[in-house]
């Protein structure tokens, strides 16, 4: 899987193919998949729609990701505070998330955090709830630059919180520290492999290493502290194994949430909630989608029909 990861990942950053095929599959059966397809105003009536008929909160993410250029860079912040400010008018208990390489770090790591605390301010200006401005966790090259985001942010007391990935050996370093304040971690099994060096390697260790991470994500002490759990996962096993360890502790459903990829296991999302967990969706808008679209298929081959069907369809009428 990890070759094939990192090939799904070079597409994704390929100008040269999202070119040629974001025209031709964006609005059919992938962009319904994935993501909501347009504005910020369609994320937020989604977001709405979710929290109404099922009691499902969101974290809206604009699409668009590794940008070198300090004017597309900028649309991303705008996005982010318009959709922040639109959450608060709708009284929504929703995340705006981004990624550090889209608003401003490859240009420079001052402009990174100039963006970053403008979309902080905008999500914390009605912040209620778990209302917050989550950073996205990319590959290797960008783990210490997030995590000094994070902390810069924090320090200046705004609504902050940030990805691990139970896939990295480093993660348990990384967490301990946090799980002592009260803040939110979002813990991930990873789509960024690098190999055995930094890597935990295939499902089952990388299914160890996330149970083992959420076992100190629901220490008792973490509770204590204000600590505010987030598990991103699909797999009910490991679900299951996070519930079990929450119970022993003496967490409580609700006081720590799992999330889900927007129309991912929607079944299982709604059990979830009939069980009266905190349940999230990841919610992408705009309509960059190819890089966020790649690492979903990098993640499960099996989407690649998803991608294909519309281009074998054309070929089928030609």
């Amino acid at each position: 899987m990890t070759a094939w990861q990192n090939f799904a990942i070079r597409l994704a950053r390929s100008d040269r193919v999202r070119k040629v095929v974001r025209p031709v599959v964006g609005r059919t059966v992938l962009a319904r998949r994935f993501i909501e397809y347009g504005s910020a105003e369609s994320a937020v009536a989604a977001a709405r729609k979710l929290r109404d008929e099922h009691g499902i909160t969101a974290s809206l993410f604009y699409l668009g990701e590794y940008i070198d250029d300090p004017a597309v860079a900028e649309e991303t912040v705008q996005a982010s505070c318009h959709v922040a400010r639109l959450l608060d008018g709708a009284g929504l208990d929703a995340h705006v998330s981004v990624d550090p390489s889209a608003i401003g770090y490859l240009t420079s790591e001052d402009l990174c955090r100039a963006n970053a605390t403008r979309i902080a301010e905008a999500v914390g200006a009605g912040s209620t709830g778990q209302r917050r401005l989550m950073l996205d966790m990319e590959d290797l090259a960008l783990l210490d630059p997030t995590l000094d985001l994070f902390h810069y942010l924090g320090a200046r007391g705004l609504s902050v919180g940030v990805t691990l990935q139970a896939r990295l050996r480093r993660t348990a370093h990384d967490l301990a520290p946090l799980v002592e304040t009260a803040t939110s971690v979002r813990l991930v099994k990873g789509a960024f492999p690098l190999g055995s060096e930094h890597d935990y390697q295939g499902r089952r260790e990388i299914g160890q290493s996330f149970v083992a991470l959420a076992a100190t994500m629901l220490r008792p002490e973490a509770k204590e502290a204000g600590f505010y759990p987030a598990f991103a996962t699909h797999d009910d096993v490991l679900a299951r194994e996070v519930m079990a360890l929450a119970g022993a502790n003496g967490w409580l459903p609700g006081e720590y949430e799992f999330e889900f990829l927007y129309r991912v296991r929607p079944k299982w999302q709604l059990e979830l909630r009939r069980q009266g967990h905190a349940v999230r969706v990841y919610l992408p808008f705009g309509t960059d989608w190819w890089p966020y679209v790649m690492r979903r298929i990098g993640e499960n081959p099996r989407n690649l029909l998803l991608v294909t069907r519309p281009l074998r369809e054309r070929s089928a009428r030609a």
